[in-house]
């Protein structure tokens, strides 16, 4: 029985068709007759890149364009009713903090939902609340109904809009983008978490991703959207394994990433030293101990969850956050911090995960890269002129892939792929010897994507520049650095080439982050394991738990989630130990815990 049926579905937006008849143009629609549809019970996936009219389909169902454009179409109708959200459909959005009132406490934004939908009572709809939370997942749901979203963690958050669609007792729930900002280990969770709610509940699952690797590990059948038509549509298997498309089979190839766009090298002199950095804060979110180097031109990967400390990292090296303590060696010499918070004269740049939340909505792209020049004062050594601004501007929206005449638009008009590269000009444009880019490809599609990495590789070949680049996507990480650190709970828990590290992890936790990314085959997706992930600490009464920073640093902080845990691991922490190019912070690693070793003996994985 079809759940969900849309036939020639069409929509044209009402600026389009605005600037359409002004052309003197007969217009072209944004959709043009998309059919699809959704089974009882079935996961199905409707994937394609940024701008491929897949977001604008999922919100003419829910009827959520009314005022911004014309819908039309042959059939549309969710178990042979006409979808109204509340009622039969529900959706779940990508950025889970938007759609949650911030003043409202997360039971009672459920418990509203479920009076409106039942018409129940006050006790009857808190209590269905606190069932919701706790069949999504969420440990100690009493307590957590009287937190604000602030207090949760991004998972959680996500998972407190699934249950706030499912108090909506749909027939359908059209999930777009759910796992696009989150980590890996919680991504994995929340795909599991998916697939349970529709083998429990029977209710039907609409998935909307530009990620190949979810919509394997998710979806039964799939449709692949391009420039607003339905390209090819079949099985998982016909997608993943033989599809028609050369359309599709460039989002697979860009999704498993076959081509190796490290620069590589030979290894360098040390352009970064970081040595024992320690930051703390009252949440988990600090580093502790922190070690490591980054040689010229080579590109050093820092991968691990949400709150591992990978940012708190970056935001010290770039001079937002001053360490607590440790040191930080450029080029040989302790790093010198000015009063603006720049270091090493600029030098040193980053590029963020928002593009547009980093570029000022008010300022075009030329007036967001002239301040940048003028914030670094002098550039080569000398003072620029207006004229050498103006000249300088064009040249490095050039090299980013954009045209000298796009100085003078606003970010809205650029698409995200475009603002990204707004954003690395303006980190270029004052001759950087370090670029950091923090999360910078996670909110852009396959496509986009793979092109952001060539820029990056190009730039770094034809000006030998040191990238530090922080993500949670394996898949990226792969393909881009020749190093990897992996952090865990602040600590640096391993690190060494990245072909050694990925293909045969060491430290536990490496290990499990590895194996909880979703692959772009069917059959390699359906083994997705779930990493256990820490939540963020309650209050109860008068009463407190601690967060773990606020703790004695003592113990691994993987200790409680390891399978491999030492007796020691709980009240000791473990040194840095180095075998080669690997470098690994585990007992397992340590004579004095493990078992003396014989002479000669080579190290090798112990897990």
């Amino acid at each position: 029985m079809k759940v969900l049926d849309v036939q020639g579905l069409c929509v044209q937006y009402h600026t389009e068709k605005k600037n359409q008849s002004k052309a003197g143009d007969a217009g072209s629609e944004t959709l043009h007759g998309v059919s699809f549809s959704v089974e009882e019970g079935e996961i199905v996936g409707l994937v394609g890149e940024s701008g491929s009219g897949k977001s604008t389909a999922m919100l003419a169902v829910m009827g959520l364009l009314k005022g911004k454009a014309e819908v039309s179409f042959e059939r549309m109708s969710l178990c042979g009713e006409a979808p109204v959200p509340g009622r039969n459909a529900a959706m779940v959005f990508q950025d889970a903090q938007s759609c949650l009132n911030p003043t409202v406490k997360v039971g009672r934004q459920i418990a509203e939902t479920i009076r409106a939908r039942r018409g129940c009572g006050r006790k009857e709809a808190r209590e269905r609340a606190e069932e919701l939370l706790d069949q999504v997942g969420i440990h100690n749901p009493r307590l957590r109904m009287k937190q604000y979203p602030f207090e949760l963690s991004g998972g959680m958050r996500q998972r407190v809009v699934i249950a706030a669609a499912l108090a909506c007792e749909p027939k359908l729930i059209i999930a777009d983008e759910p796992t696009t900002a989150l980590d890996v280990a919680v991504q994995a969770q929340i795909i599991l978490l998916l697939k349970r709610i529709v083998r429990e509940t029977g209710t039907s699952l609409l998935l909307v991703s530009h990620d190949m690797g979810v919509t394997a590990a998710l979806c039964s059948r799939v449709y692949v959207m391009r420039q607003g038509r339905i390209a090819e549509y079949g099985t998982a298997e016909e997608i993943f394994y033989s599809p028609r498309e050369a359309y599709t089979r460039r989002l697979l190839r860009d999704a498993k990433g076959f081509r190796r766009l490290s620069a590589g090298g030979k290894e360098r002199r040390p352009l970064l030293e970081i040595r024992y950095l320690t930051k703390e804060f009252d949440t988990m979110e600090g580093i502790r101990d922190v070690s490591l180097e980054i040689f010229e031109g080579e590109t050093f990967a820092l991968a691990g969850e949400s709150g591992s400390g990978k940012t708190t990292l970056a935001r010290i090296l770039s001079g937002i956050l001053t360490e607590d303590s440790g040191e930080i060696l450029y080029r040989g010499e302790r790093l010198e911090r000015k009063r603006s918070g720049s270091v090493c004269g600029g030098k040193i740049q980053m590029v963020f995960q928002d593009p547009y939340a980093a570029l000022n909505p008010c300022l075009t792209a030329g007036q967001a890269l002239e301040e940048a020049l003028r914030g670094a004062g002098r550039i080569s050594g000398k003072e620029l002129t207006r004229e050498e601004r103006r000249e300088r501007i064009g040249a490095v929206l050039e090299q980013a892939g954009l045209r000298r005449e796009d100085a003078d638009r606003y970010p809205r008009e650029f698409s995200g792929g475009q603002r990204q590269r707004i954003c690395i000009a303006r980190a270029l444009i004052t001759e950087p010897e370090l670029l950091i880019c923090d999360e910078a490809l996670s909110s852009l599609d396959a496509g986009a994507r793979e092109q952001i990495l060539s820029l990056l590789l190009e730039i770094q070949k034809e000006r030998g520049i040191a990238c530090l680049f922080i993500s949670h996507d394996m898949h990226v990480v792969r393909q881009v650095s020749d190093r990897i650190g992996v952090m865990y709970g602040g600590s640096l828990v391993e690190a060494g080439r990245t072909k050694d590290v990925c293909s045969d992890p060491w430290h536990p936790y490496t290990k499990q982050l590895i194996e909880s990314v979703p692959e772009p085959d069917p059959l390699k997706a359906a083994k997705l394991k779930s990493v256990p992930v820490t939540e963020t600490p309650v209050r109860e009464g008068r009463g407190s738990l601690l967060s773990p920073k606020k703790l004695p640093p003592v113990g691994c902080p993987f200790a409680g989630r390891c399978g491999y845990a030492l007796e020691c691991c709980a009240s000791e922490a473990p040194g840095s130990r180095r075998f080669g190019s690997r470098e690994i912070r585990c007992f397992l690693y340590s004579e004095a815990h493990s078992g003396k070793r014989s002479e000669g003996y080579e190290m090798t994985s112990q897990i």
